[in-house]
């Protein structure tokens, strides 16, 4: 009941393809946080408004943790896919080709053992991944609110500006008349 050989191998293309999505993953995590670290020590130098300094405090807080979430899914998917796959491709080839002959036995306690920490791989990485999402939909969410609010002030702003500027060309036509 050994699997054919060679068959406990990963398919190249996957390793490929697992490979450049942690080089990808790693790239922009480490580049999205130190471009949020230095937008932190910018903040340092700078006389913004409170708001906007709070706003711009938390956004790069929320990237930053974002980040981490990169580096952890990266260093996640690096470990199955160095430690997990091959054995998982090995038995699913094995069991393939037990099911060819028309055998489907019951799978060993090691057997068990290890597809529990291959499903729970994959369960903490999808976890991971759904958190990085909502996070990625808070930070969107937010700088639309923020977004909105600062142009409700400019129009404001804008309104208050058109006001004053009727009233004194009105002073000024009735004092000509």
């Amino acid at each position: 009941m050994t699997p054919p050989s060679g068959s406990n191998l990963v398919d190249p293309m996957q390793t490929v393809f697992g490979v450049a999505l942690v080089v990808v993953l790693l790239f922009l995590a480490f580049f999205y946080s130190w471009r949020q670290v230095q937008a932190l020590r910018r903040l340092r130098s700078t006389d913004l408004p409170a708001a906007e300094t709070r706003f711009v405090r938390q956004q790069a807080w929320r990237r930053l943790v974002g980040c981490m979430l990169m580096l952890m899914l990266a260093a996640m998917l690096s470990g199955a896919l160095v430690y997990l796959e091959g054995k998982a491709q090995s038995m699913a080839d094995a069991r393939a080709a037990q099911r060819a002959q028309g055998e489907s036995p019951p799978f060993t306690d090691e057997e068990k053992d290890f597809l529990h920490l291959w499903n729970g791989a994959w369960i903490a990485i999808l976890i991971i991944l759904m958190i990085l999402i909502f996070l990625a939909g808070l930070d969107l969410w937010s700088t639309h609110r923020y977004g909105m609010r600062e142009h409700r002030k400019i129009m404001a702003d804008r309104r208050a500006m058109i006001e004053r500027q009727v009233a004194r060309l009105r002073r000024e036509r009735n004092g000509h008349s």
